[in-house]
C-alpha cells in the first residue's frame, strides 16, 4: 500500500464556501475494510484507546481541486492543520476556519476530526472509564491516529520535515498540554490552544465539571431522562457557546441528543476530576488564546497556571470574546469576526516559524 493511498478513497467531495476548497470524511474501519490502511493497525488504536472507530474531514486547497490531484497534494503538502473540538463537538464546530487556512496557504492541507467519543468517533463502551477519556488519553489517540495515517515525515528526512500544527477547543485544548515532546523533532510540531480547559488552578469550575458530570449520568440513570434532554441540554449548550453561530449550537444540542449519556457524563466528569500531571516545559512553538468573557475557562486562574507552568507573555493572548471566541454570529460579529481572522494568523504564524527554523538549523 502506498502512503496516501487512503486518500483516494473518498466517494464524494464537498465544495466548501470558502472559494475553491474541497472537503471529504473518512473513518478508520471503512479505509481498513477497503484495504487502504492496516487492519491490524486499526484494532491495536481501538485496544489501546477504547475507541470503536474514528472519523475526520480533510480540507484540500484550490490547487489540489483544479487537478483533482488529492493524494498528490497530501503527499507534497508542507504541513497538516489538525483541528480538535471540544466537549460535545465534532469537526463541524470549526465551520469554515480550515478551509479558510488552505485558502491562506495552499501548500497546507487540514484535517478536522472527531475525538473523544463524539461524533464519527464513538466508545465500544456506553460508560468509558476517566482514564480513557481525560485529555491525555485524548492525545494518546490523536498522536496514535497521526502515526496511523502516516502524517509525519520518514524518520529518514533531517530537513525540511512536514509541520504537524494542532489546534484544539475546549477539553482538546487541555488535550495539548500532554503531547509528549520528546517524541517529536524539533520544530516539525505545533500547538494553539483555544480556551483551553485546563483547570489545575480553578476550583470553582473544576467543582462544576465534577457536579454537571455527576448530574448527568444521574439523569440518565433515573426516570430523569425526559428532563435531561429537553431542559438540561438547551441549557448547557447555551453556557457553553454563548454567542456562537445558529449552526454550531445546532451541532452542540444535536451530539448532546445523540451521543450516549455515560459518554456525555464521563468526558465532562473528567475536565473537573484531578487531571494527570502536567509538568513544566519549554512549550516550543504552543500558542494559547483566551476570551475575556468566557464562562468555562477562567482568565485569571488559566493565567496563572501557564505562569507556573513556564509559559511567558509572548505566547499568550487574550482577546474580546467567550468561550466560542472563533464562531460568529449576529450577536458576536463584532468581536468573533476578528476573533476568527486572529486564529488564522495564529495558525500561519506557528507553520511558518517551524519552516523558518528548519531552514536555519545546521
Amino acid at each position: 500500500m502506498g502512503n496516501w493511498d487512503w486518500v483516494n478513497e473518498q466517494k464524494t467531495t464537498r465544495q466548501e464556501t470558502t472559494e475553491g476548497v474541497v472537503s471529504a470524511s473518512y473513518a478508520l474501519n471503512s479505509l481498513a475494510q477497503a484495504g487502504l490502511i492496516s487492519q491490524q493497525g486499526v484494532d491495536d488504536f481501538c485496544d489501546q484507546t477504547s475507541l470503536m472507530d474514528f472519523a475526520w474531514r480533510v480540507f484540500w486547497p484550490k490547487e489540489a481541486v483544479e487537478k483533482e490531484r488529492y493524494a498528490e497534494a497530501m503527499a507534497q503538502a508542507q504541513g497538516y492543520v489538525v483541528f480538535l473540538h471540544g466537549w460535545d463537538g465534532s469537526e463541524a464546530i470549526w465551520e469554515q476556519i480550515p478551509a479558510l487556512v488552505c485558502a491562506a496557504n495552499p501548500r497546507l492541507v487540514a484535517l478536522a476530526a472527531d475525538v473523544n467519543g463524539f461524533g464519527g468517533s464513538p466508545f465500544a463502551d456506553e460508560v468509558p472509564a476517566i482514564e480513557k477519556c481525560d485529555p491525555a488519553a485524548n492525545m494518546v489517540a490523536i498522536q496514535h491516529w497521526i502515526d496511523l495515517l502516516g502524517l509525519r515525515s520518514s524518520t529518514r528526512a533531517t530537513r525540511r520535515l512536514r509541520v504537524i500544527t494542532l489546534v484544539g477547543h475546549s477539553m482538546s485544548g487541555a488535550t495539548l498540554f500532554y503531547l509528549n515532546e520528546s517524541n517529536w523533532r524539533e520544530h516539525e510540531v505545533a500547538r494553539l490552544a483555544i480556551a483551553p480547559a485546563l483547570l489545575v488552578n480553578d476550583s470553582l469550575r473544576k467543582s462544576f465539571y465534577k457536579a454537571l458530570g455527576v448530574g448527568i449520568w444521574a439523569g440518565s440513570t433515573s426516570d430523569m431522562l425526559g428532563w435531561l434532554k429537553t431542559r438540561l441540554a438547551p441549557s448547557i449548550v447555551e453556557m457553553l457557546i454563548g454567542e456562537a453561530s445558529r449552526a454550531v449550537k445546532a451541532e452542540h444540542k444535536r451530539l448532546f441528543n445523540a451521543t450516549p449519556n455515560g459518554v456525555l457524563a464521563q468526558t465532562f466528569f473528567a475536565m473537573g476530576a484531578v487531571p494527570r500531571q502536567v509538568k513544566p516545559h519549554h512549550w516550543r512553538r504552543f500558542r494559547v488564546l483566551l476570551g475575556h468573557k468566557d464562562r468555562l475557562v477562567g482568565v485569571k486562574p488559566m493565567l496563572d497556571l501557564l505562569e507556573e507552568l513556564g509559559f511567558t507573555s509572548d505566547q499568550l493572548r487574550v482577546v474580546l470574546g467567550d468561550h466560542y471566541l472563533f464562531s460568529v454570529s449576529n450577536q458576536s460579529r463584532r468581536l468573533h469576526l476578528l476573533n476568527r481572522e486572529i486564529v488564522i494568523e495564529e495558525i500561519l504564524a506557528l507553520h511558518t516559524r517551524c519552516r523558518q527554523s528548519m531552514s536555519s538549523t545546521p
